[in-house]
């Protein structure tokens, strides 16, 4: 094995893309300050009900990453995109239900968050997350078993191979004041973390 050859390779090769099938979405990593703005998702929502995450959704056809996460952080926020600054883009992450998602670096300032009016058809709460905060507690680990189940449509030999899959999930946590950020929110801030 030539180890030098195979690393020249990985160096001379394009980023990694995502499979075209999954669905591209993106989310506004947005700093006020020195904390980051976060939502509680309405909890009646029929997806993640309560759950800790960034301003984000659904990329539309021929939508950047970038134009998708201001969208829907005014639909969400009711924050002019006006009053934000684009800083780029971190690495995508492959979500387990088959979304590749797009995270965007942002800043505002505080003053434009006096502003904000949250959709109560999706947002419950606003709240800011300190990075002093999170520099200084270490997330915490989970585990969780995920249990395949087969949808009635789908072949019957499919059902059966996979009536007792289980797929182990790990990850990490953080919890904000009684908030548990887990999930793809926690892959985020450890990818932002890293970087800063």
């Amino acid at each position: 094995m030539n180890w030098n050859r195979l690393a020249r390779q990985l160096q001379e090769e394009p980023h990694p893309r995502p499979m075209p099938d999954l669905t591209p979405c993106a989310v506004l990593v947005l700093a006020a300050g020195d904390a980051l703005v976060m939502e509680v998702r309405a909890r009646t929502l029929r997806h993640q009900p309560g759950e800790i995450c960034f301003p984000g959704g659904r990329m539309e056809p021929g939508e950047s990453a970038a134009e998708c996460a201001l969208r829907e952080t005014r639909e969400e926020l009711g924050l002019d995109p006006a009053r934000i600054e684009v800083l780029g883009g971190l690495e995508f992450l492959v979500s387990i239900a088959g979304r590749v998602v797009y995270p965007v670096l942002a800043r505002t300032d505080r003053a434009a968050l006096e502003g904000i009016s949250p959709s109560p058809r999706e947002v419950d709460e606003v709240f800011l997350l300190p990075l002093d905060w999170l520099r200084a507690h270490p997330p915490c680990d989970y585990r969780y078993w995920q249990v395949y189940d087969a949808p009635e449509s789908e072949l019957p030999e499919l059902r059966r191979s996979l009536a007792s899959y289980r797929r182990e999930v790990r990850g990490h946590c953080w919890d904000y004041e009684g908030r548990l950020i887990w999930g793809m929110t926690a892959r985020v801030l450890e990818r932002l973390l890293e970087r800063l």
